[in-house]
């Protein structure tokens, strides 16, 4: 077994550092995104992870190419008032401002011909746009559908400009080219309705051409409005209400615009998923396809759920695992010390305190190096937090069943012991500190690899009030050691922090597989019928639910077999 433990870690060594070889490549749309985060941790109070995401800013802009233009100093004076701002609306504002001038300073690091752009936009979607006019006004749908996908195809490869320039003009070229195809995937095509929509089509493409600013404000939207329209049009279908689930999905079309953006920086299948069925189900939705539809918004509606779900760790996560690690070490350590009380060695004591410190210390300092590690890691971060998170939950069962088995305690035990008699026997008092360092590291050790599991998504500020809090209850526990020990034998308190570990368990799990379907890594099969409990990590995926159950089955197979055998 220990072999196959050695043989385990060094996988997972590989699989922590393997990913810091890669060297990720640095572009301003990585400072993007973390200025999206800073803002989002700032609407949510949260100032742990602001600090950490404008550090990511900060790291970021220091890799770019900096030329010598004046932009680079205004980014700089940007990036400082960030810093020095006291209230959350002048942090906002200031990102503002930051992203607006880094949008400015990506245009003079890539030099674009935009009036070239915008020609060849028109020169492109014009024609196109007369072509499908032509075919719903002869009635030949077939045709207008093939030169609808055309316009689409179109329309992606040149978007970009009209995005960048007028964020509200793109919006209605989108939402009209959504409707379009919404009128011609009905199983009766509106011709009317069509054409009316071509004719705004083009419209809004002249106006852009013409320099016409769009009139339409495009407010900071949540994307949870998705969920809300998706909602609101699976209730109406059960309700056989299809008009009104009609209504809803064009609202969803409406709002996705302005939103698309999360979704297609985190999930860029579920983007293009949502792109080409909403307004194909909005379009034929009908009584003989009802429960079908109905199905796929449900699915889609789960995804979306899944992907801007919050996957994160709270400092209870990181102080029960320091909990149930510390208390072993804490009974091992008293064991020392009642050893060398009785036999009058005070300077053996001191030395098993000394040798105890130094245990946790470096302990600590391991866990910090682990969590610098991967709060450093860059593009490859999330794919690496989702291995290691299970394969240290792999690791978790077997130190759970394995090293806490009775035969292992055992054998620590026995190794303590026969220390524990040279020390005494030759005098050693440096053997106590070793034998205690030895005891309370290899604990540290264990605490380590739990936490390689949680430590990339809990914020410092979480993981050091879980130690502390952790550490003020072990010196309690200390304290007061003969009282609780009559209130909860050691074998039962043993137990309650084992069941604390395999739940903390289940959720690194969860979470761990939930990440890699975000990635696109592991495929995603809703369980439509489950809610999303974030708290505990349960993602209603069969991809992650197996798993799980999996874990749940070996952990009370493992306690019935501990029962009968009297352990």
């Amino acid at each position: 077994m220990k072999r196959y433990l050695t043989i385990f870690s060094i996988v997972m060594f590989i699989c922590l550092i393997a990913p810091l070889t890669i060297k990720a490549t640095t572009s301003l749309s990585e400072i993007y995104i973390s200025v999206t985060d800073a803002k989002t941790a700032i609407q949510e109070k949260d100032k742990q992870a602001f600090k950490q995401h404008f550090k990511e800013i900060k790291d970021n802009w220091q890799k770019v190419n900096q030329n010598d233009h004046k932009l680079v100093q205004t980014i700089n004076e940007d990036i400082h008032k960030v810093e020095e701002s006291k209230s959350s609306e002048d942090k906002e504002k200031a990102l503002n401002k930051l992203t607006s001038d880094l949008i400015d300073y990506e245009k003079v690091l890539n030099p674009v011909d935009k009036q070239k752009k915008r020609d060849q936009l028109q020169k492109e979607m014009q024609p196109l746009i007369q072509e499908i006019s032509k075919a719903i006004t002869d009635k030949d749908f077939e045709q207008a559908q093939a030169i609808n996908n055309q316009l689409n195809a179109t329309w992606t490869k040149n978007e970009a400009i009209v995005r960048e320039e007028d964020i509200g003009r793109y919006g209605q070229i989108e939402t009209r080219l959504m409707f379009i195809r919404i009128a011609l995937t009905k199983d009766k095509v509106d011709a009317a309705s069509a054409q009316i929509e071509v004719e705004q089509l083009k419209k809004a493409l002249d106006e852009y051409y013409a320099g016409k600013k769009s009139d339409v404000k495009t407010g900071d939207q949540d994307v949870n409005i998705l969920n809300k329209h998706l909602d609101q049009a699976i209730r109406n279908i059960k309700n056989n209400d299809l008009a009104k689930a009609k209504q809803d999905l064009q609202q969803f079309i409406i709002a996705w615009p302005n939103v698309e953006s999360e979704i297609s920086t985190k999930n860029g299948a579920l983007y293009t998923k949502i792109e080409q069925q909403i307004p194909q189900f909005a379009g034929q939705l009908e009584q003989d396809n009802k429960d079908d539809i109905q199905a796929h918004l449900e699915s889609i509606n789960h995804e979306i759920k899944s992907t801007i779900s919050k996957t994160s760790y709270t400092f209870w996560d990181a102080a029960l695992i320091l909990l149930r690690e510390g208390v072993e070490a804490l009974l091992i350590v008293m064991a020392l010390l009642t050893v060398t009380r009785k036999s009058e060695q005070r300077k053996a004591s001191k030395w098993i305190v000394i040798g105890s410190m130094s245990g946790i210390a470096l302990s600590i300092v391991l866990a910090f190096i682990f969590k610098s590690i991967f709060d450093n890691l860059g593009a490859t971060r999330e794919l690496t937090e989702g291995i290691v998170g299970i394969g240290s939950v792999v690791l978790m069962i077997i130190v759970g069943i394995w090293l806490h088995s009775k035969s292992s305690l055992d054998s620590w035990q026995s190794f303590i012991n026969k220390n524990m008699d040279i020390a005494m026997s030759t005098g050693s008092i440096i053997t106590f500190g070793l034998v205690a360092f030895l005891s309370v590291f290899r604990e540290g050790a264990e605490t380590i690899i739990f936490y390689l599991g949680i430590v990339g998504k809990i914020s410092t500020w979480s993981f050091v009030l879980g130690i502390v809090v952790a550490s003020v209850i072990l010196v309690l526990i200390a304290i007061f050691f003969n009282q609780i020990t009559k209130w909860i034998p050691i074998h039962r308190l043993f137990f309650i922090m084992s069941l604390f570990i395999f739940i903390l368990a289940f959720k690194i799990l969860g979470v761990s597989i939930h990440t890699l379907q975000i990635l696109n890594i592991v495929s995603q099969h809703a369980i439509n019928k489950l809610p999303f409990i974030d708290i505990v990590g349960f993602y209603p995926t069969y991809e992650t639910l197996i798993p799980q159950l999996a874990l749940v089955i070996i952990v009370v197979v493992y306690y019935m077999m501990s029962k009968k055998k009297g352990t």
